[in-house]
């Protein structure tokens, strides 16, 4: 289903006059029309205000119908095709594949894994490019309470918690012999809070520890690192190992980073939800505790993918974005609906640099929203080192295993029923497609217009939405404000250079405003002037970086597009 197409005189018109109204500033819509109306003769062809209104009702439910026809098709898609990139392969080398890929994939049990014995009892701990993981047997002394070898405590700690958490000191003693800033003043108050739910809490946790001591089973060789430039470009694992993981992420199992690495990761360890002060903290724990009674009680048993994906650029920046022909894309336009809620589709991740961002600490914005909601893609930042400009991080399969309210400091926990027979496809991964871009934060607001800064925003949203393969299956965009919160971006801007690396990709894009039916509308009515005037994502671009808030009388962006190509 086409959004746009070329469109009749009137509805030209009527975009027009709707272009022209609004107040100043490259957030605020756009600007009142003094100093360049449409010439006198067209004002006469406008539609009268019932005319429009109609014409915006049936425009608004072609947008709608355009979007539940993407999503039908790629939700009734068969297991077997249109499978995204990468996909596990037993002779790709870039991918490590953590389970046994000789055995088809079961909705009844996680496949086995790989190898089918562990020949080193270290799992890589200490070698370069591989993740330090807690359960590998080393000779690294603790920093807690105890002068003992780090992972024997850890050992020690789990197996004590697993049969039988006693208290909240219990833990904290426990924990605290291999990390000694442990504290668990969020639990405590959880338990002051709800005396009758202190034994099923208790119990939560002393489960968590009996998920962290299947890493015995779970895992027989070393994981791999994502770096820049490294040989592993994606590692696939079970949702049940990366339950494993996260269960030691609970306990604060992972130590620290080694020197040389130390600064380009981001960091799995969950001490600020135990003893953070801010009511964020004892949110984010919620989330946390919410996803681990539902795996114990119902272990997943699908697959999950992490994947580093760069572009190289250096052919297409050399000859210039400029000269990219590519037809603009569908752009169907909603303010409407939540981007996880659109299935099948690229769900944009409006990510830090170090994926994850502050989901850590105190961050709650998008970002961190989604990985709360979706605790599985927390693995990433165990995996994945500081993105680049030309790098974007996917993952797949990833389940939704809470709700939420509010946003930022204000978000808090919704229990959610867990859609068990989610869809997945032939490896086992549910359709679920996170792609992470990290923009500019722009403390000079009128320095994103600058070439350079334009041009590197679509150089990350291409890396981001590129098709990887062949083959790849060219699946809907679903996207937002990139950017446009604190780090200042221009809305009217960083959509349009969504649409060229979209166009680019030759995926359609599905915008959603988040309930701003004001730059949905605005939005909509200048894709149909850039398609109306059929132009490419190049002339788009050109288009753009001759754009300069002081020497265009204050108008926005998409003011200064209407007036470039009608008038």
């Amino acid at each position: 289903a086409s959004p746009g197409g070329s469109a009749e005189s009137k509805g030209k018109k009527r975009a027009s006059q709707e272009l022209d109204k609004g107040d100043n500033g490259p957030n605020s819509s756009l600007p009142t029309p003094a100093k360049r109306s449409p010439p006198e003769k067209a004002k006469d062809e406008f539609c009268s205000d019932g005319e429009e209104a109609e014409q915006l009702n049936v425009a608004v439910k072609k947008q709608k119908n355009g979007i539940k026809q993407l999503m039908n098709l790629w939700a009734n898609e068969e297991p077997y095709v249109n499978v995204e990139h990468p996909r596990p392969s037993a002779s790709d080398r870039a991918h490590c594949c953590l389970y046994d890929l000789r055995e088809a994939w079961s909705d009844t049990r996680p496949p086995p894994p790989f190898p089918a014995a562990c020949a080193d009892p270290t799992l890589g701990f200490g070698k370069s490019g591989y993740v330090r993981l807690p359960f590998g047997k080393n000779d690294r002394l603790s920093d807690g309470t105890s002068t003992r070898p780090r992972f024997e405590l850890i050992f020690e700690a789990l197996r004590s918690f697993a049969a039988g958490v006693r208290n909240i000191e219990h833990i904290e003693a426990g924990v605290g012999t291999y990390f000694a800033q442990f504290k668990a003043r969020n639990l405590q108050k959880m338990c002051d809070q709800d005396e009758d739910g202190v034994e099923q809490l208790l119990t939560n946790i002393s489960n968590i520890a009996k998920i962290a001591l299947r890493s015995s089973t779970l895992f027989t060789g070393p994981i791999p690192l994502l770096t820049v430039g490294g040989p592993f470009k994606s590692v696939s694992m079970t949702q049940e190992q990366a339950a494993c993981l996260l269960a030691y992420g609970f306990f604060c199992a992972f130590g620290p980073l080694p020197r040389n690495i130390e600064g380009t990761f981001n960091f799995l360890n969950f001490s600020s939800f135990h003893r953070g002060p801010k009511p964020i903290h004892l949110q984010k724990l919620k989330f946390i505790l919410a996803y681990f009674k539902q795996v114990y009680e119902k272990m997943p048993t699908g697959t999950l993918t992490y994947s580093r994906q760069a572009w190289d650029s250096a052919n297409d920046e050399r000859r210039g974005y400029d000269k990219w022909d590519d037809p603009l894309s569908d752009l169907l336009v909603t303010d409407e609906g939540l981007i996880e809620e659109m299935d099948g589709c690229l769900q944009v991740d409006f990510a830090n640099q170090y994926i994850g961002g502050g989901v850590m600490n105190s961050g709650a914005v998008q970002e961190e929203i989604r990985f709360l909601c979706c605790p599985e893609m927390l693995v990433s930042l165990l995996l994945c080192q500081v993105m680049q400009p030309n790098e974007a991080i996917l993952i797949q399969g990833a389940q939704q295993f809470s709700g939420y309210t509010g946003y930022s400091d204000s978000t808090k926990y919704v229990s959610m029923e867990v859609r068990r027979d989610e869809p997945r496809d032939r490896y086992g991964r549910a359709r679920s497609y996170l792609i992470a871009i990290d923009a500019i934060r722009f403390q000079n607001v009128n320095s994103q217009y600058r070439q350079a800064c334009i041009t590197r925003e679509i150089k990350k949203a291409y890396a981001g939405y590129m098709l990887v393969g062949p083959d790849a299956a060219a699946r809907p965009i679903a996207t937002g404000n990139w950017g446009c919160g604190v780090f200042n971006g221009d809305k009217e801007l960083k959509s349009l250079i969504q649409l060229i690396a979209a166009s680019k990709a030759g995926r359609p894009m599905i915008y959603i405003t988040f309930k701003d039916k004001q730059f949905a509308m605005f939005l909509s009515q200048i894709y149909d002037v850039l398609k109306e005037s059929g132009i490419t994502n190049g002339v788009l671009f050109d288009l753009l970086i001759n754009y300069k808030p002081s020497m265009n009388d204050g108008y926005g962006v998409f003011e200064y597009l209407y007036h470039e190509l009608t008038i």
